[in-house]
This record gives structure tokens, sequence and C-alpha cells, in this order.
């Protein structure tokens, strides 16, 4: 019998349900559904307060009846992490400058949209909505920033003070922290549950019901089931392999996506400076939205066959509907 089947067994014996349960112990009914499940283990002090509510030994709801279960199931891998203050540092380096590439692309987009708006001669509340773009745009990112900041810094310190011992199976991985050589916490992770493996220079990052858990590449086997997983589910892998064809059309129509509102601007400047009318003009708007809808398409195509998608679906979304809102002032004037 194992925990979670122990601890279902002692709660029904009291009458007590999940949420019952939980009450007492400070958790939520999730928590003991968890536990139950076998998917995580309860921590030291949880065990503690289970065995006064049982009316049992800790030692009692650990001990399985059945001891030739450890032996009989032995894990196909098994690897055990303990990083340094500087594996770390280069770990929060490698994330930060992920998150300031995106920060200064923002913020070049939007300057160069104001160039651009400038140099059609588009009038001063199209100007000042591209301004007003960057300065919406920057706090949030700042915020961001600093909250990352802060809260990387406790979050290493756990890391560092912890040892990670990764044990996989045929179909799950058993992740047990310890601190200090004790086992503050126990997951059960089945490989369909995985939400995504991300991949930082040495680094991979396996999350999974919200949780982030840090692998150093180096240390996995040629043949790790953890590559394996990568190939044969590449829609939950952030760097995912797209084959070079596609991935230079998917760039191709995302760049092509954001510049397609320039290129209407554009479009529309050169018209009126010769015919002298702008509001009439900006129809011309619907003309490029072919450029934002074939991204969309080619996305769901991504989507289709496992690749990344996302960053197509999203840019056409966003500009097709700014295009079309453009294109229709000459109705609304």
């Amino acid at each position: 019998m194992t925990v979670g089947e122990k601890i279902q067994k002692y709660r029904k014996s009291l009458n007590l349900s999940q949420e019952e349960l939980g009450q007492k112990l400070l958790v939520s009914r999730q928590t003991i559904s968890l536990w139950e499940k076998d998917q995580t283990v309860p921590t030291i002090d949880n065990l503690m307060r289970l065995s006064d509510i049982f009316d049992i030994s800790v030692d009692e709801i650990l001990d399985s009846d059945n001891k030739e279960q450890n032996t009989e199931i032995n894990p196909d891998e098994a690897y055990r992490f303990a990083f340094t203050r500087e594996e770390l540092n280069e770990i929060y380096c490698l994330q930060r400058r992920n998150i300031y590439k995106k920060f200064i692309g923002f913020v070049l987009l939007c300057i160069f949209l104001i160039v651009c708006f400038i140099a059609s001669y588009a009038p001063d509340y199209m100007i000042g909505f591209a301004s007003g773009m960057i300065f919406i745009g920057i706090v949030p990112y700042i915020k961001g920033i600093r909250t990352y900041s802060k809260g990387w810094k406790n979050r290493s310190e756990r890391i560092y003070n912890s040892t990670y011992e990764y044990k996989l199976f045929e179909n799950y991985i058993e992740i047990t922290i310890y601190r200090q050589n004790e086992i503050v916490r126990k997951s059960k992770c089945y490989y369909t549950d995985i939400e995504q493996i991300q991949q930082f220079g040495r680094w991979l990052f396996l999350q999974f019901d919200g949780q982030l858990f840090i692998i150093r590449k180096s240390d996995l086997k040629e043949n790790s089931a953890f590559y394996s997983y990568m190939y044969k589910n590449p829609s939950k892998i952030v760097e995912n392999p797209i084959p070079n064809k596609w991935r230079t059309v998917s760039i191709i129509l995302f760049v092509a996506s954001l510049l397609s509102v320039m290129g209407a601007i554009a479009l529309v400047g050169a018209v009126s400076n010769a015919n002298g009318l702008f509001v009439e003009n900006m129809w011309l708007f619907f003309l490029l939205t072919p450029i934002p809808i074939t991204s969309i398409i080619f996305g769901f195509v991504l989507k289709s066959k496992g690749y990344r998608y996302k960053k197509n679906i999203i840019v056409g979304f966003i500009m097709t509907f700014v295009l079309c809102i453009y294109g229709s002032f000459i109705f609304v004037f």
C-alpha cells in the first residue's frame, strides 16, 4: 500500500472528506487529492500533523506494506543535481538576457513606427498613439524585470541549499528534493503531464504543474529519455527544431505582419501626397490584410504538425485587427 493509499484509508476511517482533512492541515482539497494519487507527498510538517490526526506514527504512514515494490521497479535513469552559485548566476543572466531582448525589441519597434509615421506625414494623433505605446509598454516591462529579479534571489537561495534527484521510469519521472539530507518534497510527473521543456544554454528547464526544475544537460546520458521525450513530443518544446525552410517562412511572415501597418501608412501617405486627401485613402489599409492573414494560416499549419506556432497566429490577429480598424476610418468619418 502506497503513502497516498494509506492517507486515503485513514481519512475514510475517520469519515473525513478531502476538504475537511485539508482544513485541519491548512492545505487545499487539491493538495490532499494529489497526495492520495501519489503525485506528490506531504512535507515533514504535514506528515507529523497527519500522524496526530490519524493517531499513528509517521513511520507507519511512510512504510510500505509490500517492501518488494521498491526493489522490483528500478529507474531506467537516475540523476542527482546540486548547483553552485556560479551556475545559478549563469542561469539568471541567460533568462534576464531573454527578457531584455524582448524589451529592446519592443522599444525599437515603437521608435521605428514613430519614424514611419513622421516620414509619411501621418496625423499627429497617430504619432501620439505610437509614442503612448512606448510609455505604456515600458512600465509593465520594467515592473516585470524588477519582479523577476526579486523573485530569483529567493528562488536561487532555495535551489543552492537543495539537492534534486531525478528518477526516470518508463512512463513517469520521480523528482525528490533534499535539503540538509532530508526530503522536503517528492513529486511524480507523468511524461504526458509535462507542460514544456525549455532550453537555455547548458540547461534544460522542465515545467509541469506550474513548477520549474533545472536539469544540467552535460550530466545526461547520450540517449536519455529527456531527449527522446523532446523529439517525440515537439509541440511541448519551446526551442523546437523546426525545419529550416519552414523557420524561414515563419520569420518572414512574422516580420512582414509586424511591418504591414507601417507599409500601409507609407502607402496612404504616398497616395495622400498625390491627391491631397488622407482619411479618404484609409481604405488602402485593407490591401495589406492578406499578409497577417497568411501568417495566421501558416501558424495553424505549424500547429497541426506539432511545431511552434503562437507568434505567427498572435501577431497575425493583432495586425489584421489594426489594419481593419484603420481601414474603417473612411466609413466612420
